[in-house]
């Protein structure tokens, strides 16, 4: 580089630096201060080393030049403060290497800290810079520049050039990480579905604004703020353009990466030697969400991308120091949430209300799930204060979400009950592992587009480093923007995807032989064996609308439920949804609220069931029609009424206006003979800037009822005829420190859902929650205390619950965290009032060999009887993972619950379920599982085996064997009058499904 050259961009540099650096304190260096690190070497080449020692002295020695205050590390030191560690000759503390340097900057009264890495391929080199906000943390910008290795000097002259432009172009100092409020809070729009977009006016080079530079692949994330068509920058506010308003920071625009079409697809098998990925799109440069936000990652992340008309393909390198921290298993698809893997996400219509994730591990092991804007884990307000709070049972729990764990190191999470196909390779090689998947546009649906015109799609890839608590994004995910949907970055580029109409078939054959203990002879019988023949059948009306039908559908449960206590429950609980034909889009059905009005656990056995799904302009659709035939079976196969059907409708529409935001509707009915119970309803969620939302419920009921007890008088005696209505409405921040919650719940005593699940009716309960979360990013990685308050009137006036719960949570490190709470409730049961004190915590631990999670609860509870009383209450449960070799895994659950008389201190029962479940993986398809459980209060023994073959998401094989024991004396003791155990149940299962795909 010229000296006259070279003089121009640090003038250029001092003035950005003086006009957008921090203000420091007097005693600190001028705001004009910059700090040097040394560019990171991501070829790994010790030989390399000089290029990027090279490239940072030269900057150093051009700023002080130019008269610039500027420090520097010794580039001689090998212990570079978390920056050289990804060359292989650090110290191995990248993350909190990281943290501490830039803790050392501030000290130093530093205002901005340039660094970079270089990679070199042969001879060619690409060179990245970045320029951090030391106060922060924050990435400001970041550019990067490729080039030959002999033209090293123009390569430097052209990233210098580039951050000039950039930092020139009038962009604001970056927002303190350490406070939500000083973010900026400007909204970008979101794209919205391209099939209602009028003609023409789409984006592409046309539409670009005024000054960007033309869409190019990229081999990185792009710099934020960089401008071009492919940016949101350059849509912002066009007529025609995206419409809607997506909750994306100004100044930090979408990384875009543009995909590379190719004519060979690669084989999957892991290895990445196809020809394919010489030229497919390339990305690097990941940031982690945890520990430390917003650092590198600690570990280098390389990921390849290209597609075809009828698949997108993805190969991964994720690269380790000392790979002896990987934590990668064989096992069972969607068994890899204790490992290490890579995620990619997809939000086709750009919508940020839901996305598709799909993941694979170092053995090629696969997981998919689909994440949700509001489908957030959480509990019923219908159900008790002390179920909602201390976790005592009656809460309906919803799947999915679009969260994390608070402190990030987990991934994004979502609902794993959705399952689609795709295939995946890998394997593990010297420094990591590397794998690949295909993914066919089938298995999702996207807006329909000419052939011509390009998609944009939501985008996203995670990385998830067990062993050291990181989690890795390549669009950054800062805490202080609740969600994940409205940061994805996006994906472009594709044009001419497969418009063929997705037509699957999925016939299933079942047999079963059985045999069962007769109660009033003592005999067992054996039945005649039993088999069946379903069918299922899936039709793509368009790319982003689909229609089941099955018939026939064998609904036995290969995965039973998990147990749980039914001792001493006053409210029913509640048993997730297992099987197949009901779990793919039930996320449809899930309303802005906690309240439950679809739970297809309510339709027993379907003779014949029907299913639209999809997505038509801005409204996503849902509708399910189920003919039961064993409604009326459910006291057993001798009741009166066994034999009658019921019918079930379900519908649903939600209008999207936004990002995480819209209007909808919903309507159930059921039914059973001249028995019916009909519900309507409208809900809504809107987001409301970066950190709040506001969501509500109106709903109303009318049923007519004999048999299901759905209504009762005030006398508590059944009803059969009843109208009512409720309503939930909260008001809620999540913020990266601050988060609070407000929310409001009527529900009459009429009212009912006998298609979904409602523990408790009139109520009017008002209750709020506050934490405050603090992050040192080191050994503790964050903490923070919580107060919920809460009080539930009945529609009469008298108040039945009123409770007050503080807590405080903590998360380490190493898969450490712990939560403790201590409450004090006021709960009415039987026209008493009961006060109780409650205690308790929760933990999980968690290494490579042995994983440890459980709780405690204790304090006060109720006997609910004819006769309440308070007595002492002890809840608990502890779950132990071993894992001795990568295909082995064996699981030990306990949950237990005693209640003891203070008068005489004798328990009143002391209930506790051992389960144990081991699984052996002895080929990426073969599995063998057993599960043994022990109830010591009904005195049972359950044995489970089952041998699974699974080819894919839909072609399976299943053969078990299932026994079951109970003390003689239980059944019946005049009959048995023993301690021994007597066989009740036997059987010998078999299932054999194949997927036909067109």
């Amino acid at each position: 580089m010229l000296p006259c050259a070279r003089q121009g961009v640090v003038a250029a540099v001092l003035a950005f630096t003086a006009a957008v650096g921090p203000a420091l304190p007097a005693a600190a260096q001028p705001s004009a201060t910059v700090a040097v690190n040394p560019f990171t070497n991501l070829s790994r080449q010790p030989a390399d080393g000089w290029i990027g020692d090279g490239l940072a002295a030269t900057i150093v020695a051009d700023l002080r030049a130019a008269g610039l205050t500027v420090v520097d590390r010794d580039f001689r030191d090998p212990a570079r403060a978390g920056n050289r560690n990804r060359t292989g000759n650090g110290n191995g503390n990248g993350a909190r290497g990281a943290a501490a340097g830039l803790a050392e900057w501030r000290q130093r009264g530093v205002a901005w800290l340039v660094d970079g890495s270089l990679q070199r391929m042969g001879d060619r080199l690409r060179v990245t810079a970045r320029l951090v906000n030391v106060a922060t943390g924050a990435v400001a910008f970041a550019t990067r520049t490729d080039g030959a290795l002999n033209e090293l000097f123009d390569v430097q002259d052209n990233v210098a050039g580039a951050l000039v432009t950039h930092l020139l172009g009038g962009m604001a100092a970056p927002p303190s990480r350490l406070a939500d409020s000083e973010a900026p809070s400007g909204l970008l729009p979101v794209e919205p579905p391209p099939d209602i977009s009028p003609a023409g006016t789409g984006p592409g080079p046309d539409s670009a604004a005024p000054g960007a530079q033309p869409e190019r692949a990229v081999t990185g994330a792009l710099a934020f703020g960089e401008p071009g068509a492919g940016s949101l920058a350059s849509q912002r506010g066009r007529p025609g353009g995206p419409g809607g308003g997506g909750f994306i920071p100004t100044g930090r625009e979408r990384p875009t990466a543009t995909v590379a079409r190719i004519s060979t697809p690669p084989r999957i098998d892991g290895r990445l030697d196809d020809a394919v990925w010489e030229t497919a799109t390339h990305l690097t440069d990941f940031i982690q969400i945890a520990p430390v936000e917003g650092a590198p990652g600690s570990e280098q992340t390389e990921v390849w991308i290209a597609y075809d008309s009828d698949h997108i393909y993805f190969a991964f390198y994720a690269h380790y120091t000392d790979p002896g921290v990987m934590r990668v298993n064989r096992s069972d698809r969607e068994e890899i949430r204790g490992d290490d893997r890579m995620s990619v996400l997809f939000d086709p219509f750009l919508d940020q209300q839901r996305a598709y994730q799909f993941e694979v591990n170092g053995y090629g092991v696969q997981a998919d799930s689909l994440v949700n804007a509001d489908g957030s884990t959480g509990f019923s307000r219908s159900s008790s204060s002390s179920s909602v709070l201390r976790g005592s049972g009656g809460g309906s729990r919803r799947r999915g979400g679009s969260g994390m764990s608070r402190s990030g190191q987990f991934g994004i999470r979502g609902d794993d009950s959705w399952n689609a196909l795709f295939d995946t390779g890998g394997q593990i090689v010297a420094d990591g592992w590397t794998a690949e998947m295909r993914i066919p546009f089938k298995s999702l649906r996207y807006p329909s587009r000419p052939s011509e015109q390009d998609h944009r799609w939501g985008f996203q890839i995670t990385r998830i480093i067990r062993d050291k608590s990181e989690a890795q994004s390549w669009a950054p995910i800062s805490r202080g923007v609740a969600g994940q949907l409205t940061q994805f970055g996006l994906l472009t580029g594709m044009t001419d995807l497969s418009r063929s109409r997705n037509l699957e078939f999925l016939p299933e054959l079942t047999g079963l032989g059985f045999g069962s203990l007769d109660t009033t002879t003592g005999a067992f019988n054996t039945n005649d064996p039993l088999g069946d023949i379903g069918l299922g059948v899936k039709y793509g009306l368009t790319p982003n609308l689909t229609a089941d039908i099955t018939y026939n559908p064998d609904f036995s449960q290969i995965e039973s439920d998990r147990p749980q206590i039914e001792t001493n429950q006053r409210f029913d609980l509640f048993y997730p949804e297992q099987r197949p034909f009901f779990l793919e889009g039930q996320e449809i059905f899930q309303t802005a609220t906690p309240l439950t009005l679809v739970h297809t656990r309510t339709i027993v056995d379907p003779r014949f069931g029907g299913k639209l799904t999809g997505k038509v302009g801005q409204t996503t659709i849902g509708v399910v029609v189920a003919d039961d035939e064993k409604a009326g079976c459910l006291d057993g196969p001798d009741a009166a009424r066994c034999g009658e059907t019921a019918q079930t409708l379900l519908g649903r529409a939600r209008y999207d206006f936004y990002a995480e935001s819209y209007l909808g509707a919903i309507a159930t009915a059921r039914e059973f003979g001249d028995e019916y119970n009909r519900v309507g309803g409208v809900d809504g969620r809107f987001r409301l800037g970066r950190t709040h939302s506001v969501s509500f419920l109106a709903a109303a009921s009318e049923t007519r009822d004999t048999t299901l007890g759905l209504l009762t008088g005030e006398d508590g005696e059944a009803k059969v005829f009843g109208s009512g209505r409720a309503f939930e409405a909260d008001f809620s921040k999540e913020g990266r420190n601050l988060s609070y919650n407000i929310s409001h719940s009527s529900i009459d005593r009429d009212f009912a859902t006998g298609s979904g699940f409602l523990p408790r009716v009139d109520l009017r309960q008002t209750s709020g929650t506050v934490g405050y979360q603090w992050w040192p990013e080191s050994t503790l990685m964050t903490w923070g205390p919580s107060v919920t308050y809460l009080r539930l009137y009945d529609h009469a006036g008298v108040l039945q619950d009123e409770q007050l719960q503080g807590m405080a949570n903590f998360s380490f490190r190493n898969n450490m965290a712990i939560t403790g709470f201590v409450s004090r409730d006021l709960e009415r049961y039987g026209e008493v009032d009961f006060r109780k004190t409650g205690f308790g915590f929760f933990g999980v631990i968690s290494s490579r060999t042995v994983s440890l999670y459980g709780g405690y609860n204790w304090g006060d509870g109720i006997l609910y009887s004819d006769s309440p009383y308070l007595g002492r209450s002890t809840i608990g449960n502890v779950n132990v993972r071993y894992q001795p070799t990568t295909r082995l895994r064996t699981e030990f659950t306990m949950i237990s619950s005693d209640f003891t008389n203070p008068l005489d201190g004798v328990d009143v029962f002391n209930v506790k379920i051992f389960r144990t479940r081991t699984t052996y993986q002895f080929t990426e398809r073969l599995l063998l599982r057993h599960i043994a459980e022990h109830n010591t209060q009904s005195v049972t023994v359950g044995n489970n085996i089952l041998f699974t073959y699974r080819i894919n998401a839909g072609t399976v094989v299943f053969a078990g064997y299932d026994d079951r024991f109970q003390r003689g004396s239980r059944i019946d003791s005049i009959l048995f009058p023993t301690t021994a155990l007597q066989r009740t149940n036997r059987a010998v299962f078999g299932k054999i499904s194949y997927l036909f795909r067109y």
